[in-house]
């Protein structure tokens, strides 16, 4: 009869474990996803900005030499003003990305707070399993 009660416990322990590195896995995932999806628009963001400079760049140096002074100086002023609008998108961008690892950071420390000794087995588990593929090559 021991046995049967200490092979239960056993099981619902490993149950709880499995189900809490499943939770552990799901909130990883979705910070994860956070952090490659932000990634993914600033990129885009950025690479557009870019491209559009570059356009414009392009345009205004073909046009170059049928232009007047006073043209030039306009072209010039406008191409000087994209760039500070450009560098100062990539600036609000980069905050951006930078506030959403900064709270996938926060995240993750409120739950080894809350939760240390499945951190801990977390982090045990995990360098098993890292352990585990490094030694089978």
């Amino acid at each position: 009869m021991a046995t049967d009660t200490s092979t239960t416990k056993k099981d619902e322990a490993q149950a709880e474990a499995k189900h809490t590195v499943h939770r552990a896995g799901a909130a990883a995932h979705k910070v994860g996803n956070a952090a490659k999806s932000a990634g993914r628009k600033t990129t885009a963001a950025a690479s557009e900005e870019l491209s559009n400079l570059k356009a414009d760049l392009d345009d205004l140096i073909s046009r170059l030499s049928s232009l007047s002074e006073a043209e030039v100086e306009e072209a010039k002023e406008k191409l000087m003003a994209k760039i500070a609008s450009t560098k100062e998108e990539a600036r609000g961008m980069a905050d951006n990305a930078r506030e959403q690892i900064r709270e996938g950071i926060e995240c993750s420390e409120d739950y080894v707070k809350g939760h240390p000794m499945q951190s801990v087995g977390y982090a045990a588990l995990a360098g098993v399993l890292l352990g585990v593929l490094i030694t089978r090559r």
